[in-house]
């Protein structure tokens, strides 16, 4: 098959919807599909992602020249300078510049239907409701080609996007499949837009194993080492990073031998470390910057013995997943496709925004080290059972062959192809398999007590 993921530009480090492109373009390739990434705004130059593509050999082109990209990134910084000067107007602004580089990036459909009559892609896979997805799902609609939508997060999430989903769910209609990234998320899908003409497909993201059969992380500190929690994501309001430091001083305050580390950069940085240092806890915690390869992942995660994601809205968060691969325990809040994996044998789940219960959490997971070993062993598992690149490739081919033959049968394309010999994917029947599979998840732990 010949498969042409699109997004418009890569976002930086620690981006989920990147990795997400980036994985499964690289597993694809690995498999003797003909994969490519095409962005709008070419990558910056030296960008990690667009390496790591290189080196799996997948073709990365973009549309636009990086002149076009300086000149929205200085309109951006133009943008943000009024919104923090006339703050009164921010919202009307916000509004204004966000329709602004909508328009301006419709201009590139043409380019785009050029880009698919020489590359003759069997399916366009559009990852996320960034500002060139309309443009990519209208074009390639237009060139008759099937085109995919696949959320990556929790629609009409988060709060004040709503106008961007508004408007992009218009050209909903025109994809041959829409697809999510777990069951729940395929339900609020289903209730967040039921204009929808069918059922969203769940397709999970492929996380690769950085462990690279090496010992997981649980057995990779020496003995007696303080417990260590750790954080990775952007340092914005929404990933709760103010709530992981009142969740880590009420842990500290029942075990004071307890440290932190934190991975990312972000507008709430000095923040962060404000509170830290209002606790007293700046001497036990670190900020490593934001990693930007797997082996630094993978040395970021080995270091750690309990993985904390106070998220306030998600999608299945890679942070939290590559956590699981690497052998720890979670502790996160209850929201998006978190629930789906994140079951009582392999962590703990607390309310969003709780900074309360998020401590106390890390306080019984900190003072127990028999329960963060079983949830650890129970996280790995997990982590193999539904995000691999064995279990999930299945279930992605199957996605695409089942897109080629519906386009095929239509009259408009390349005609039928078989399906995947087998799906052995636990998501693979929908939503309501997946249920079930929790439920007696959650029936054996227990059971179990």
């Amino acid at each position: 098959m010949n498969i042409l993921l699109s997004k418009n530009s890569f976002a930086g480090p620690i981006s989920g919807a990147d990795e997400i492109a980036v994985n499964y373009a690289a597993e694809l390739k690995a498999a003797g599909h003909e994969a490519s990434v095409l962005l709008v705004q070419p990558p910056a130059p030296g960008d990690p992602l667009a390496a790591r593509l290189c080196a799996a050999g997948v073709e990365l082109t973009a549309l636009a020249s990086p002149r076009f990209t300086a000149s929205l990134a200085a309109g951006r910084k133009l943008a943000l300078a009024a919104m923090r000067a006339f703050s009164p107007a921010k919202k009307v602004l916000r509004s204004n510049s966000r329709r602004i580089v909508h328009d301006l990036l419709q201009r590139y459909h043409d380019a785009f239907r050029e880009h698919l009559a020489r590359r003759r892609p069997d399916v366009v896979h559009v990852i996320t409701p960034d500002p060139g997805a309309v443009m990519f799902i209208r074009a390639a609609h237009s060139a008759g080609v099937p085109v995919v939508y696949q959320e990556v997060g929790t629609p009409f999430h988060p709060p004040g996007f709503e106008e961007v989903y508004e408007r992009f769910v218009k050209v909903l209609p025109l994809c041959s499949e829409v697809a999510t990234l777990s069951p729940s998320l395929a339900r609020e899908m289903r209730r967040a837009v039921p204009s929808l003409a069918r059922e969203p497909r769940v397709v999970p993201l492929i996380a690769p194993d950085a462990a690279d059969g090496l010992a997981p992380a649980r057995d990779a500190r020496p003995a007696g080492s303080p417990v260590r929690f750790g954080f990775a994501s952007r340092l914005e309001h929404l990933k709760g990073p103010l709530q992981l430091v009142e969740g880590f001083a009420a842990a500290h305050g029942a075990h004071p031998e307890v440290e932190l580390r934190i991975a990312g950069e972000g507008s709430q940085r000095q923040q962060v470390l404000a509170v830290l240092r209002r606790h007293g806890l700046a001497e036990k915690s670190r900020m490593v910057g934001t990693y930007t390869t797997l082996e630094a992942r993978s040395r970021f995660m080995r270091d750690l013995d309990v993985f904390v994601h106070p998220s306030f809205t998600e999608g299945t968060p890679n942070a939290v997943i590559e956590a699981m691969a690497h052998g720890l325990p979670v502790v996160a809040t209850d929201v998006g496709g978190l629930p789906d994996f994140v079951t009582g044998d392999c962590g703990v789940l607390v309310p969003a925004g709780d900074a309360g219960a998020l401590g106390e959490a890390m306080k019984m997971v900190a003072g127990d080290a028999n329960l963060r070993r079983s949830m650890g062993l129970a996280a790995r598992e997990q982590y193999r059972r539904l995000f691999t690149s064995g279990v999930v490739m299945p279930l992605l081919t199957d996605f695409y062959r089942r897109v080629i033959a519906a386009h095929g049968a239509s009259g408009n394309g390349h005609g039928a192809a078989g399906r995947s010999n087998e799906l052995r994917h636990p998501w693979a029947e929908g939503a309501g398999a997946a249920e079930a599979t929790r439920r007696d998840d959650l029936a054996a732990v227990l059971g179990g007590n």
